[in-house]
């Protein structure tokens, strides 16, 4: 009887527990939608705006820049690919986005070893200092004193050196805190072994800490190929077969006159390749998200 009794109650009680939280339940609901909306509204709006001035007549975006056209200009595309150059300013901008991108996350691996191994003395205030690093901008007058000091100054290979440092503080800071997680165990076995530093590095460091390698990869490569005030100050103006892509689609834009419906299509073209690769990479970065989530 006691327990017959009790069954009811229990139900009754569990149903009013669910009949509480439906209103809560509704309220998270309707936050998480007009945030998704929020979150769609300023960072995909000014995208799909761009997108849209690249199908519009120069006509019709003088006219009503706010509307969409009534039929799409592909001529947009096609001035822009030719005025611009921008075959080989994808292949500059390709050569130089991966390469500083990789010798920043190799330089970012060399360092972030040591520091979290303790390795070297002042570790804390040299990890602190590069965690400063990534909220200081970058420092583009000094940067050209020094480019035309050392020879850096116009030429490809000097452009390379001196986009390492953009992606470098961040990609120390995360391969920091994933080389805390693997046990000093590791290193002892492969000390004990005579196993070498940088062997040791490439073969037990380099697989478990992929995830990090790849979202510094990543993003030192989004660093250099948005840069727009680098080509400007440690390029020439008279070398346009050095020119990346962010350089080269200035040719549309002037002080008296811009062409803006082909400045918009070649903004496109060159946020293509970006949205190809973190579109195929997507899966890795969820996976690399998950397991920096899970070590944190």
């Amino acid at each position: 009887m006691t327990a017959t009794s009790i069954r009811p109650r229990s139900r009754s009680a569990s149903g009013q527990n669910r009949r509480a939280a439906a209103p809560l339940r509704r309220k998270r609901f309707w936050a998480r939608l007009v945030t998704g909306l929020l979150i769609a509204v300023v960072f995909l709006g000014p995208v799909l705006y761009v997108a849209m001035i690249s199908f519009e007549t120069p006509a019709h975006f003088l006219r009503t820049p706010m509307t969409p056209p009534t039929h799409a200009d592909l001529s947009n595309f096609s001035q822009a690919w030719n005025g611009a150059d921008l075959a080989r300013e994808l292949v500059n901008t390709v050569i130089y986005s991966v390469v500083a991108s990789a010798l920043s996350t190799a330089l970012a691996l060399l360092i972030a070893f040591p520091l979290a191994r303790r390795l070297v003395r002042g570790h804390r205030p040299l990890y602190t200092l590069l965690v400063v690093g990534l909220f200081l901008p970058l420092a583009y007058i000094p940067l050209f004193i020094e480019a035309r000091m050392l020879g850096l100054y116009n030429n490809m290979p000097g452009y390379i050196i001196l986009h390492v440092e953009p992606g470098l503080p961040l990609g120390v800071v995360l391969l920091y805190a994933f080389i805390l997680a693997v046990p000093n165990e590791l290193d002892e076995a492969a000390w004990i072994d005579g196993t070498g530093y940088l062997n040791y590095l490439l073969r037990v460091i380099v697989p478990l800490t992929r995830p990090a390698l790849l979202i510094s990869f990543l993003y030192g490569m989004l660093q250099v190929w948005n840069d727009i005030i680098g080509p400007v100050v440690l390029l020439a103006g008279t070398s346009p077969n050095l020119f990346p892509v962010t350089r080269g689609i200035y040719n549309f834009y002037g002080l008296n006159e811009s062409d803006y419906t082909i400045f918009a299509a070649a903004v496109v073209i060159a946020s293509l390749p970006l949205v190809v690769l973190f579109a195929f990479t997507q899966r890795q970065l969820v996976r690399a998200t998950i397991a920096g989530s899970v070590r944190g």
